[in-house]
């Protein structure tokens, strides 16, 4: 953990992993970040992984660093004790669905005026206002909705979404660089701002040139695998007990591919021509290919990069434990969880020089730090602590 953002405090009212990834982006960087769950916890809590002590490790993903309480914000005196913590806080990230707020009493406007130094994001699938904005939203739907799903896959599988939530993530990146462009105009202004921040709205630019190709040349484009439509040779090769992505389309590269694999069709004068290379597609892929299935994954990623020649293997999540680069680069952290022991999670890609990320703490059983919130920070007595848990206020 960093300590950029140190006296910072922010609210972290998201559920699932848009908006909880956000917040421990922040918090990795040494904001105070406190996790508002409902007494009962998120949904999140009872969602698959699950260690062999039973406990979810799907919250614990997405909350590193943070300090958990409870609230009910349905309550007045939930949503008293809300005010209190923004009137106390510098940033409030929600992605409940559009209206939500609003409905609690604490729009924007009503947050401004607890504190003009607030800074707000709101986290949905379609924005806050527009035809869209009551649409549920996941990961995948975005996926869909954006056209991000229609480029993906291969002629013969139809549309496939990503493997991984990448859009929730996107959103979450997205939300923590405009929370420090907010934070940056603060320092001039004293004011903070509202972030109306939408899945779809990160998911389209990402994608890049189809857009400009349909503006000017209404091109539809289709579903190419692992090829690069714009060069060749690019693909993914099957080895003897794996696959490697291969990118020699340059024409250095492709020569130097040549002269590794050192075949007569391949060293033909017209191949020295990318858009010869293009045009005959499939036969170079198959030379390529018969080349690589006589080979192990490993080797061809040994010879091939020797050679200077862009490749990897593709690994499973087994071969990325296993890979020296994870560890190097901190790609793999560790983290205690009692009963469960030390486990590894994702780690932060932002690295800064002259400073060490430091001990990472594991994301906050429910209600942890009601005591240190609620007392130590708002002034509150054990005596009426006691009585808002059994009143369910948090």
């Amino acid at each position: 953990m960093y300590h950029i953002l140190n006296g910072i405090r922010v609210l972290d009212l998201g559920r699932f992993i848009s908006a909880p990834y956000c917040g421990m982006m922040l918090a990795d960087m040494g904001a105070e970040v406190i996790k508002i769950e409902r007494k009962g916890g998120e949904d999140g809590r009872e969602l698959p992984p699950f260690a062999p002590n039973g406990e979810s490790l799907y919250v614990p993903s997405f909350n590193r660093n943070k300090k958990g309480i409870t609230l009910n914000t349905r309550s007045e005196q939930g949503k008293a004790l809300l005010r209190s913590l923004i009137e106390k806080s510098d940033v409030l990230i929600e992605n409940f669905r559009p209206g939500v707020m609003v409905n609690m009493g604490l729009s924007y406007e009503e947050i401004e005026k607890i504190n003009p130094r607030m800074i707000m994001v709101s986290i949905s699938g379609y924005g806050q206002k527009g035809s869209y904005a009551q649409r549920g939203a996941f990961d995948m739907i975005v996926q869909a909705t954006s056209g991000m799903m229609s480029v993906t896959g291969t002629p013969e599988s139809g549309p496939v979404m990503l493997g991984t939530p990448f859009v929730d993530h996107l959103a979450g990146l997205f939300a923590a660089y405009g929370i420090m462009l907010a934070l940056y105009d603060r320092q001039r202004t004293g004011k903070g701002k509202y972030l109306d921040l939408s899945m779809m709205d990160c998911a389209v630019p990402m994608l890049q040139t189809v857009i400009p190709a349909y503006s000017v040349n209404k091109t539809i484009p289709g579903r190419h695998g692992c090829i690069d439509p714009l060069t060749c040779p690019v693909n993914r090769y099957q080895a003897k007990d794996g696959y490697v992505m291969i990118h020699a389309g340059t024409d250095p590269l492709f020569a130097r591919l040549i002269t590794v694999i050192q075949d007569e069709q391949l060293k033909a004068e017209k191949y020295q021509d990318v858009k010869e290379r293009i045009a005959d597609r499939q036969m170079i892929d198959k030379v390529i290919s018969g080349w690589c299935m006589e080979r192990n994954a490993e080797d061809i990623d040994e010879i091939l990069t020797e050679a200077g020649i862009p490749c990897g293997v593709v690994n499973d999540i087994k071969q990325i434990f296993e890979n020296p680069i994870a560890v190097q680069r901190d790609q793999l952290i560790e983290i205690g969880m009692p009963g469960i022991g030390k486990v590894h999670f994702g780690g932060n890609p932002v690295k800064f020089s002259q400073e060490s990320d430091g001990t990472m703490n594991r994301a906050p059983y429910l209600g942890e730090h009601n005591v240190e919130i609620y007392h130590g920070l708002l002034g509150i007595g054990m005596e009426e602590i006691q009585n808002m848990e059994r009143n369910d206020d948090i």
